[in-house]
């Protein structure tokens, strides 16, 4: 979810009114760490929260003692967090892992939903509760907004690498909704079964965290799965209502929760610092100002900025609104849920054994790429072995209708969006008049994740498939969605193994997708890297059998296919498949990003035209154009209108 500017003005404002704090801060955790950089009180109150005795927290804070003289006294688990906090000992014992566990299955992925079920954007939200969720206000601004939205745990990558079932939870706004712009926080009731999640209790205390102490943070950066900032994140500043910290977080992040290493909330995460030039103006992370529809992962950030939990429940202790609901009750009470950490499985106790295959048909997922089917399952469970019961009596349940494939209403969409297009100029004025359209309606940037962005919905055929752009092979969208969560688990690893970039590593561990307008052509940067409009299923092997080359029409094609994804001699290539789908979303690039594409010219132009009049769109390309509209609010104007290439002057996007 990206940040609102006017958040990230704010988180600025306050960033910069303590540079001179926050720089003495800095001197003082270089030279003494955390006990020269925070005062007694504060220091006493922590290491008391962390099982001191007081006389030897009073004894270490106002430094009557050394710290090794007064861990040497204390039991094992305070002797360790207070080093840890402290800054003397950095090791965590196994069980750290276990809480970090159990803390984060009370983390979710909030799916934010237009009113027809589409996905209109992602944050991250929690349970504080075992009937509400924390979020950010500029994730869920109201309660209609919430109506739409749902919460989905589970939405991670498990050992082997490949997806966890996710399980999703709708909200109940009219139950509990209570929301804070100034604090940006959104407390909200959730429908559904949380007991196997647990959850994060809101701790009232101030003496949760110190200046320099290690912060963590789970989150769905962009909407991917699940992912922790462990550790290597310090407390920089602490202000009446905020936290500074430098932590790994994305845009996405919006609504995570930020753990003192205890496993205990101190901040709900909201926002990132920019960094700035001296006329104040935001800069990405290539140095320029950042421009009108850059996606928040362009910017150069320099620090975070989280709402103080203590702040968040002062805040609902005060509010009409919130006075007298059970619900707000329960988060106020602070109780702590059992901890959540994985047992093993005891000799002899039941085990469940598949003992046969359940055959749903063709998977063909609606236009939100969700299928559901009805199912009825008995099992009976004895010792060490699962036995099938007795089928139940009446009828087998079949799978449910399946949503359209065309929404009906995207006809009428797409008439609206055209109306007052002035189109009766040259064909550079019409050029620019859509260029101007899709570039202003290009609202929402998604970042370049085709698992959680491409394959299950957008790019599935009416068989509920995914076609290779290329070769036209058929795939199964989950088949694509766990090759290329796979490939992202092993770049994360090795890159942090290696302490390399993850993109040196794509070529290694690629993606199953295809930049129609190669990735090297605009350097992978945002938003164009992640527009869907140019974005296509593609098995590695065709990716790469084509390199960044251009396309090309062979005259002698038939005669010299070089394998099932098309032709290529250097500099030129052409798709055995797919070509009118490749023409029309290039000349769609050419149109939203002029200027960037230097490597065709007007014989180029010419081949993309008469692909796309040899082979019109049909309705996987609706589809897709449909969907994207939802997903971006732009369109692809030859889909919709197929006679406008010829009238158009696609040289215009051509750079120079």
């Amino acid at each position: 979810m990206d940040i609102p500017p006017e958040v990230l003005e704010q988180t600025h404002a306050r960033f910069v009114s303590r540079d001179s704090e926050r720089a003495r801060t800095h001197e003082r955790l270089i030279v003494g760490g955390p006990m020269a950089a925070n005062t007694a009180e504060r220091l006493e109150a922590r290491l008391t929260r962390l099982g001191v005795p007081h006389t030897d927290a009073c004894a270490l804070a106002e430094g009557r003692e050394t710290m090794a003289a007064v861990t040497e006294r204390l039991p094992g688990k305070p002797r360790i967090q207070t080093e840890r906090v402290l800054g003397a000992n950095d090791l965590v014992g196994v069980a750290y892992l276990d809480l970090a566990r159990s803390a984060s299955r009370a983390v979710g992925r909030v799916v934010l939903k237009d009113a027809r079920g589409r996905t209109v954007g992602f944050g991250t939200g929690w349970l504080c509760s075992p009937r509400a969720i924390l979020t950010n206000h500029h994730v869920l601004e109201n309660a209609a907004t919430a109506r739409l939205a749902v919460i989905e745990f589970n939405y991670e990558l498990l050992p082997g690498g490949e997806l966890a079932t996710p399980v999703t939870l709708a909200l109940d706004p009219d139950t509990l909704f209570v929301t804070s712009e100034a604090l940006d926080y959104s407390l909200v009731a959730v429908r559904g079964d949380t007991a196997a999640y647990g959850w994060l209790p809101l701790i009232a205390s101030t003496d949760k965290t110190v200046l320099g102490e290690a912060l963590s943070i789970v989150q769905h950066p962009g909407g991917e799965t699940k992912q922790v900032a462990l550790r290597e994140n310090r407390l920089i500043d602490l202000l009446p209502d905020f936290l500074h910290y430098e932590t790994d977080t994305a845009p996405g992040s919006s609504g995570s929760p930020v753990f003192n290493d205890a496993w205990e909330v101190v901040a709900l995460h909201h926002s990132g610092v920019p960094r700035t030039d001296s006329q104040g103006r935001t800069l990405r992370r290539d140095g320029q100002p950042l421009q009108p529809g850059d996606p928040d992962s362009a910017i150069d950030w320099i620090a975070n900025e989280g709402v103080r939990v203590s702040r968040i429940l002062n805040d609902l202790r005060t509010r009409a609104d919130a006075a007298d609901n059970a619900l707000v009750t329960e988060v106020l009470s602070g109780d702590r849920p059992p901890t959540l950490v994985p047992n093993p499985v005891p000799p002899g106790a039941g085990v469940l054994e598949a003992v046969s295959t359940l055959d749903l048909g063709l998977i063909a997922p609606g236009p939100d790429g969700v299928a559901s089917w009805p199912v009825t399952l008995r099992l009976r469970v004895s010792e060490g072995e699962a036995h099938p019961a007795e089928p139940a009596s009446g009828p087998t349940p079949g799978p449910g209708q399946q949503s359209g494939y065309l929404d009906p209403q995207d006809e009428a969409d797409a008439a609206a969006y055209y109306a007052g297009v002035a189109l009766d100029g040259s064909p550079q004025a019409r050029f620019l008049a859509l260029s101007q359209l899709v570039t202003r309606t290009h609202a929402r940037q998604p970042r370049y994740s085709p698992a959680t962005e491409l394959y299950p919905a957008v790019d599935v055929w009416p068989d509920g498939l995914l076609r290779s752009l290329y070769s036209a092979r058929e795939h199964a969208p989950g088949e694509f969605i766990a090759a290329d969560l796979a490939a992202q688990a092993r770049r994360t690893e090795l890159a942090a193994r290696e302490g390399i970039a993850l993109d040196t590593l794509e070529d290694a561990f690629p993606y199953n997708c295809e930049h129609v307008v190669p990735q090297s052509w605009f350097a992978k940067r945002e938003p164009m890297r992640g527009d869907l409009h140019h974005l296509f299923a593609c098995e590695p092997d065709c990716n790469s059998f084509r390199g960044n080359t251009p396309y090309f029409d062979f005259p002698d094609y038939g005669e010299a296919l070089r394998s099932d994804c098309g032709r290529r001699d250097p500099g030129e290539f052409e798709p055995a498949h797919g070509k009118g789908a490749a023409a029309r979303a290039t000349l769609y690039f050419l149109l939203r990003y002029p200027g960037v594409v230097r490597q065709y010219s007007a014989r180029h132009l010419d081949t993309l035209l008469a692909w796309h009049a040899a082979t019109p769109p049909g309705d996987w390309e609706r589809h897709r154009n449909a969907l994207i509209f939802a997903r971006q609010g732009n369109r692809n104007p030859l889909i919709d209108h197929p006679e406008w290439g010829a009238g158009v002057d696609f040289s215009e996007g051509l750079g120079r």
